[in-house]
């Protein structure tokens, strides 16, 4: 895999539009990278703090939203899964799970790390992870990030610090799904108010308090299994961090030069040009535009293709999301599965041609289309949706429309799975992919499959080659995986639109260098006073 460069800040490429010109954004919340030398033992935590301003709240600080872009800078600092990533080489390394290994079809075991307390107090060990895994994945508790982790599991302690996890069907690629999960005590979980509102984890640092609406404070773990370890890949030089939130890209990137934040991710390239200091670096996003097909137009491959061709994918990107390359297919080449496929080219008059076959077939063109996206999330969002929109019109798609919506209505309408979307709901929804699993499955599963908790898609034939992609391994799986990525390409339930550029704004006081999943580590940073 290749690892990811970063840089100082890159001059982004201008757009072409006069309209939007100038507009440039960051789109997921930032990753951080060691300050300090990873082989070293971390050591008793520093005396620095930090204020990071962040551009949404977490809408739960419920475990389950540790692999999610709102929650993430917060919950993976508290709590930590089995597995994490090298920051360099972006490959998977040790964190509550020293080894691991397949020992059949559908059973793996880790061998856990000893010493690990949780910040109540409840030792670490394969019963407790087992109990919290099981929690957080039980198929009742519905929690969204299941939509990235394939086959149900149950794991089971077989000794005090060997756990087992048994997949109802073969799984590959387990180890990287669950580096996604992380492990709460299980002296919490069955009260849900503290899982939502006070978590308890193994981490660097400890949750201390939640002022909804103004800030999250975070402090050293004195117990933290790493202050005292040389695989911890990490130290804890920051004493504590506070999270405010600020949706204005102007406000963020004001707090750096009045000093009222040291980090701002998602600002403007021009924002980020003017910091004291700037990190401008790809990541593992892609920015895509997901249809409702059970929608009576959007139903229409033909419609779909048209949507396809109507945007200005460079102007989306280059123009309003701060710089990038526009794809063909929701993942990057690292991934296991890519078909390097080529965008679907800016078409406006095709488009109009392929609107007016389907009305002449019947198809009402007329009807409400929405173009849609959420608050706080893909930067300038508002100005993105209304462009779309505005192309939508000019091929014939005469009612579309755009909107945004704060996180949670957002969420909890792009989450309801294929099955409940209503047939009068026509979402052009603008979304974020994160490809972390750097494995094709884990997108098929979420935006293409029935069952898909993200998917607005059902298909028979690639249900099909879904079921049997998912049991291969090796350049077996990167040839299935691929076939389904062309087909899906030619029915174009999804519109991949580019892959972004990230901007981050900082003090001099901060070291700090982005990871390529985009988690900002608060022991992989340093903070000189």
């Amino acid at each position: 895999m290749t690892p990811l460069t970063t840089r100082r800040r890159a001059h982004l490429p201008s757009g072409r539009s006069a309209v939007v010109a100038g507009l440039a954004a960051s789109a997921l919340v930032l990753g951080a990278c060691s300050g300090g030398d990873a082989d070293e033992p971390a050591g008793e935590a520093g005396g620095a703090e930090v204020t990071i301003a962040l551009p949404e709240e977490p809408r739960t600080l419920a475990s389950w939203n540790a692999y999610s872009n709102d929650g993430h800078p917060v919950l993976r600092n508290v709590t930590e899964a089995l597995l994490n990533r090298d920051p360099d080489s972006n490959e998977l390394v040790p964190e509550l799970a020293l080894e691991w290994e397949q020992i059949d079809d559908t059973n793996w075991q880790f061998t856990l790390r000893e010493g690990v307390t949780f910040h109540d107090g409840t030792p670490f060990n394969a019963e407790a992870a087992a109990t919290s895994l099981n929690f957080v994945l039980d198929p009742e508790n519905a929690f969204p990030m299941r939509t990235f982790l394939g086959p149900d599991v149950t794991a089971s302690a077989v000794d005090e610090y060997t756990l087992n996890v048994e997949t109802a069907s073969p799984d590959p690629i387990l180890p990287t799904r669950l580096y996604f999960v992380t492990i709460p005590s299980p002296e919490q979980v069955d009260d849900s108010d503290a899982y939502e509102t006070n978590p308890i984890g193994t981490g660097p640092y400890a949750f201390e308090s939640w002022n909804r609406g103004q800030n999250i404070v975070l402090t050293a773990n004195e117990e933290w299994w790493g202050a005292d370890s040389d695989d911890a890949m990490g130290e804890q030089d920051i004493a504590q961090a506070t999270y405010v939130f600020r949706p204005e890209t102007e406000v963020r990137a004001g707090m750096l030069s009045s000093n009222e934040a040291d980090l701002a991710p998602r600002i403007t390239s021009e924002q980020c040009d003017a910091a004291p200091v700037c990190e401008s670096t790809p990541t593992v996003e892609t920015v895509v535009l997901r249809l409702d097909t059970p929608n009576p137009v959007l139903a229409d491959q033909r419609v779909r293709e048209a949507i396809a061709l109507a945007i200005d994918k460079d102007q989306i990107m280059n123009d309003i999301l701060g710089g990038g390359e526009t794809v063909g297919q929701i993942v990057g080449p690292g991934a296991v599965g890519y078909a390097d496929l080529e965008p679907y080219p800016y078409d406006p008059d095709r488009a109009a041609e392929l609107v007016a076959e389907a009305e002449a077939d019947g198809v009402d063109v007329t009807a409400p289309i929405t173009v849609i996206a959420r608050e706080g999330f893909i930067l300038r969002a508002s100005e993105a949706v209304q462009v779309i929109s505005a192309e939508l019109q000019e091929i014939g798609l005469t009612g579309a429309t755009s909107e945004t919506q704060e996180t949670a209505a957002f969420e909890e309408q792009w989450t309801i799975g294929y099955d409940n979307i209503p047939e009068d709901r026509a979402w052009a929804g603008l979304q974020q992919h994160g490809q972390e699993l750097m494995d094709y499955a884990g997108s098929i599963g979420g935006y293409y499959s029935c069952d898909g908790q993200t998917s607005a898609y059902c298909d028979p034939t690639l249900e099909d080659m879904y079921a049997e992609a998912v049991t291969t391994s090796d350049d077996e799986r990167q040839e299935a995986l691929a076939a389904i990525a062309e087909y899906v390409y030619e029915e174009v339930p999804v519109v991949p639109i580019g892959q972004p550029n990230f901007n981050f704004g900082m003090t001099e006081r901060v070291d700090w260098t982005p990871r390529m999943d985009g988690f900002i580590l608060l022991k992989e940073m340093t903070v000189t006073e």
